[in-house]
């Protein structure tokens, strides 16, 4: 005895002052998300990401980001109401938040399930990124300078600190991973 409304589970929140609300729904194995007269649809077997965000300090305010290939949904648990205040709509979003991750689990088994935030590993390779283009100028400053061999000498050694941050990224703190079935009652009561 199930109809078409008890297979559709969603959520709805207003996300800024100027726009209408949106809503996300969970169809079928469709994500779809309507603001105003848009609609959007993303089929979860596209799944890339989900990522979970809450505040450090805890509270209920959460995010989830999915990425379906280059596409991205952004999905938040509170609504907008008036400047500085906000509805509390946890309960919903937590709802669809699980039903996405056990659904694009199953349909999208290479998904990335996790929590979103500072990771560690990410500002490395930032750095590892900044200190390469560095390199390659001082190399191409070798070529056209009369002080070809301070600038060939601080080139190979900061080739060589490239080298030694690349080699650490592995082993870094990759954030926490997510069980999409069996989330964490602290992230989404």
């Amino acid at each position: 005895m199930s109809d078409h409304s008890s297979s559709v589970l969603g959520h709805k929140a207003r996300l800024a002052p100027f726009q209408p609300e949106t809503a996300w729904s969970l169809e079928g194995g469709t994500l779809v998300e309507r603001r105003g007269g848009r609609e959007r649809r993303f089929d979860l077997q596209d799944l890339t990401r989900y990522r979970l965000a809450m505040p450090r300090g805890g509270g209920r305010q959460r995010a989830l980001m999915l990425s379906f290939g280059r596409r991205r949904v952004a999905i938040a648990s509170q609504s907008w109401r008036g400047p500085g205040r906000f509805d509390d709509r946890l309960e919903s979003f937590s709802l669809l938040a699980r039903a996405l991750a056990a659904v694009g689990a199953d349909l999208a088994p290479r998904a990335r399930f996790e929590t979103a935030g500072f990771k560690l590993a990410d500002a490395v390779t930032l750095v590892a990124g900044l200190l390469a283009i560095g390199t390659i100028a001082l190399l191409l400053l070798a070529v056209s300078s009369s002080m070809r061999g301070m600038a060939i000498d601080v080139a190979a050694r900061m080739a060589f600190l490239l080298l030694l941050l690349f080699a650490a990224v592995p082993w870094l703190p990759r954030g926490e991973t997510l069980d999409p079935h069996d989330l964490p009652t602290r992230w989404l009561p």
